[in-house]
């Protein structure tokens, strides 16, 4: 369990973040608008940890090896995760690119930001659902204990690399801003 364990752990931490994001969208349809400055600490801790930390365990480590290993038997599951992965990035670049005209009171922003978010927070968090209970449980069986050593040493590796790049304490700091600037706790809901 200790592979897919290491990939729950960090869903915990987007969660966190998936919270401060809900917590702004509900603040923002009530027209309660929360600094600019919370998401543009949002979008970089999503960009870095969340896609380029864990995603990239998921998608070229993981989601590789069981697509080489089940010989295609698995490409559906696999295309859609991979497929959840990719609508969030683009729901992230659609939040981050109505900042400008949101900071500036743009209602058509606003609503562009509204809408963005909420699709960004359904779609990650059903995302992290079905990896947590449906996913994940699959993989702890299909994996011998051998293949589990091989990924997880390659998700060592990899978190080494990316560490140089992307530091994780410098992740923790934005998720700490955004609960500071959004001024309320984590709700997981």
């Amino acid at each position: 369990m200790e592979l897919t364990q290491a990939l729950i752990d960090e869903h915990v931490l987007i969660l966190e973040g998936l919270g401060y994001l809900k917590l702004a969208r509900d603040r923002i349809e009530k027209n309660q608008h929360p600094p600019v400055a919370f998401f543009k600490n949002a979008v970089p801790f999503f960009r870095n940890y969340a896609d380029k930390y864990h995603h990239y365990k998921e998608e070229f480590l993981m989601f590789g090896f069981l697509a080489a290993k089940k010989e295609g038997l698995l490409d559906l599951e696999i295309g859609s995760l991979r497929h959840q992965h990719e609508s969030g990035r683009g729901f992230l670049t659609r939040v981050d690119t109505s900042l400008k005209g949101y900071d500036a009171g743009n209602e058509i922003a606003v609503t562009s930001l509204l809408e963005n978010l909420a699709a960004f927070c359904s779609v990650l968090s059903r995302h992290i659902f079905m990896e947590d209970r449906v996913f994940f449980p699959m993989v702890e069986k299909e994996l011998s204990p051998t293949e589990k050593n091989t990924l997880l040493e390659q998700f060592r590796l990899e978190e080494q690399a990316l560490e140089t790049r992307n530091p994780v304490e410098k992740n923790l700091e934005l998720l700490n801003e955004m609960q500071r600037l959004i001024g309320g706790t984590y709700n997981d809901d």
